[in-house]
């Protein structure tokens, strides 16, 4: 058993995924980032002491906080398995796969 699922406490509900074809915001961002991080059973605890991160700053990253330093963001993004990809002014110029029209 995982020390995650030998705490007691809250059982975590799983929040749905945003709908990701919406124009992309911190809002959105830090939506997907609840989502995903509840969808695997985590508590933001959890998440902030794997990262050695406050908790404090998690929740400012779910609440779409824009002065959280970007790196904690991408840190988190990157332990709970999201990703996005960039594009450019062109819309029919994106980085890496063209033909998926998810950002994360």
């Amino acid at each position: 058993m995982s020390e995650t699922s030998l705490r007691k406490g809250k059982q975590i509900k799983a929040t749905s995924l945003p709908d990701l074809n919406s124009s992309f915001s911190p809002e959105l961002l830090a939506q997907c980032i609840t989502a995903k991080r509840t969808q695997l059973k985590l508590r933001i605890v959890d998440v902030a002491d794997a990262l050695s991160l406050s908790k404090q700053t998690v929740v400012k990253i779910e609440k779409g906080d824009p002065k959280v330093n970007f790196i904690n963001i991408l840190k988190v993004m990157e332990y709970l398995g999201i990703s996005f990809q960039l594009i450019t002014d062109d819309a029919s110029s994106v980085a890496g796969d063209e033909n998926n029209d998810e950002w994360f």
